[in-house]
């Protein structure tokens, strides 16, 4: 059992509520919260009492109950920061642990406080999380089991179905039921999908396979004739593989570049030759030039009168002397004569030897020709030899090819027989999947362990609203079943709905519900709070009898439960009701303060 003790409020700048802080605390016994407002002479409405419990729900969930905005909630008078303070402990296996919950606007932000220690989350949705999990409280139970707020709450009874059956099973904690199912519907849904699409998988591989086998027939025909064809290709390029073989079959005394070294050997020897020769004709002009000089020199010792060897006048010279000059001269030029006749030989020689230097290069470049168009032809035999051979390959390739298509078709048929049993597998753990799903749907739903545990809880709950009912002298009984769904019976026996009563009559089955609800809260062993806190509770509605009833049960809580219990009220003879404090509130130029001193009013 988790109990919650609220210990101190502090307000600032908070809708009315000005830079002056409202400090509130939650004393034992009945407490009425009153106030005045000077604004409007002997008017005590819109003094801000229902501002104190707004406060409360906006400390712990971070929004009011009247659905402000959030720009309109900090004072527009002062225009200060608004900072909202509560403290509590919280009492669990006999451990008590203090708490505390500052929420600022302008900017927002939302601090929680663990015996002094900041432990705010990361976000203040996080944090709000983290408080409502702390008190095991959601808004809406918060706002129904603890605060009646009779002008800004719809009361349980008028409530549309959904939001009883929400709010009933927050107060019997089993929204793990509404989450499992949810959960579970979730999954189902998704597990229905993936039924759907392993059918759809299992039609479509049957149609594969259907459509493999037709293919596989028509490719056995076309493969036949295929492998026919290319038999007949291949037996033809055989043929004239072997006429190409003997064609290719070329004798060859040396090779071209054998050749090409003869040439080489013959233009080398002919250079050799012609540099012979130019230098036998060098030799030859060198000769013919001395020729001429001697037969000019022989000249003019034949008519000259100077020497031409000693550049002396003949005069001077014995007849002799000429005469044996005339001799070595004459010699001389025969000499000449002589090797120019013996060149002219030799030259001959070479020319003849230069001539079949020649005639063997020609020679031997035709057979180079020759031979070079030989190669180009065997060349050409051998392209086609390795083109035919290539195309054999390909032909035997291909010839295997058409072995394995049929290979393929099987092994594709095979593969998709193999998935086609997985898939019935995977359908038939689906289908199982599913049944048990169904199972649990039925379990966790309105029908399953649900109504089975508010069956167990509902003579409770129906006992203690006819109780409370008793207790406020109401004309009617009240009984739910285990589907949420109440049954509102008059005096009289006759079936009515919850509109059919009066003001009066709705308020008794409001407080009836909302005190069952309380005490079914707490039997449950979840959590207790210390405060309820009731908007107008003697003001609308119930007579002075009803009052008295309803302050006879409040009475009876505080005894039993030793609870905070606050009435807002605008009546001034109300704080005579008050077995705890008077509250007093006073509003002044549209500010609210507390008044502590109630006696000097």
């Amino acid at each position: 059992m988790k109990y919650v003790t609220f210990k101190r409020l502090t307000v600032k700048n908070f809708l009315s509520v000005g830079e002056e802080n409202v400090e509130i605390t939650f004393p034992t016994g009945l407490n009425i919260i009153t106030g005045y407002n000077k604004d409007k002479a002997d008017r005590r409405n819109g003094v801000g009492k229902s501002t104190i419990a707004d406060a409360i729900f906006f400390s712990i969930y971070g929004i009011t109950i009247r659905d402000i905005k959030k720009d309109n909630i900090p004072n527009n008078i002062t225009s200060g920061k608004t900072e909202v303070s509560i403290e509590f402990d919280v009492k669990q296996d006999s451990i008590i642990t203090e708490y505390k919950i500052t929420r600022l606007l302008n900017p927002s932000k939302c601090f929680i406080y663990k015996n002094d220690v900041d432990i705010t989350r990361d976000s203040i949705n996080n944090t709000t999380k983290f408080v409502s999990d702390l008190i095991s409280s959601s808004p809406e139970v918060f706002q129904n089991c603890v605060i009646m707020t009779i002008n800004n709450t719809v009361p349980f009874m008028g409530k549309k179905k959904l939001d009883k059956r929400k709010f009933i099973e927050g107060i019997l904690n089993l929204e793990m039921f509404s989450t499992m199912l949810t959960s579970c519907r979730t999954e189902y849904n998704e597990i229905q999908r993936d039924f759907n699409i392993e059918c759809g998988k299992y039609e479509a591989t049957s149609n594969q396979i259907q459509s493999i086998e037709s293919q596989r027939n028509n490719q056995r025909s076309s493969v036949d004739k295929r492998k026919a064809e290319l038999a007949n290709r291949l037996s033809s390029n055989d043929s004239e593989i072997e006429t190409l073989k003997k064609k290719s079959q070329i004798s060859i005394d040396k090779s071209i570049s054998e050749y090409n070294n003869i040439v080489n050997k013959y233009e080398s020897a002919l250079t050799t030759c012609n540099d012979k020769k130019d230098s036998l004709k060098n030799e030859t002009y060198i000769i013919n030039a001395n020729i001429n000089t001697l037969r000019v020199k022989l000249k003019s010792i034949e008519t000259g009168t100077i020497c031409p060897s000693c550049h002396q006048p003949i005069s001077t010279h014995t007849h002799e002397k000429l005469t044996q000059e005339k001799v070595d001269v004459e010699s001389n030029i025969s000499s000449d004569i002589n090797k120019l006749n013996d060149i002219e030989i030799r030259l001959q020689k070479a020319a003849a030897v230069e001539d079949t230097l020649r005639s063997n290069i020609t020679k031997t470049q035709c057979i180079i020709n020759e031979q070079a168009i030989k190669l180009k032809e065997k060349d050409g035999i051998l392209s086609r030899l390795n083109q035919l051979e290539q195309w054999n390959k390909e032909i035997i390739s291909d010839i295997e090819d058409t072995k394995t298509q049929i290979d393929t078709f099987d092994k594709m048929s095979d593969d998709l027989n193999t998935n086609l049993q997985q898939v019935q597998l995977d359908i038939n753990k689906i289908k199982t999947k599913i049944t048990l799903l169904d199972v649990v749907k039925f379990i966790v739903s309105e029908e399953g362990v649900k109504s089975y545990i508010v069956k167990k809880i509902l003579q409770l709950l129906n006992s203690r609203l006819a109780y409370y009912l008793k207790q406020m002298d109401s004309n009617c009984v009240c009984v739910f079943n285990e589907y949420f769904e109440e049954q509102i019976i008059d005096d009289k026996g006759k079936v009515l709905s919850y509109f059919n009563f009066s003001g009066a009559e709705k308020k008794n089955i409001d407080l009836a519900c909302l005190f069952a609800f309380m005490d079914i809260r707490r039997m449950q062993g979840d959590v207790a709070f210390n405060f309820n806190i009731y908007d107008e509770l003697f003001d609308s509605s119930l007579d002075e009898r009803g009052v008295e009833l309803v302050i006879d049960i409040l009475n009876e809580r505080v005894d039993k439960y030793n609870e905070c219990i606050m009435v807002i009220s605008h009546r001034k003879e109300s704080q005579k009701l008050a077995t705890g404090e008077v509250i007093f509130l006073e509003k002044s130029n549209g500010v609210t303060t507390r008044v502590m001193n109630v006696s000097d009013i």
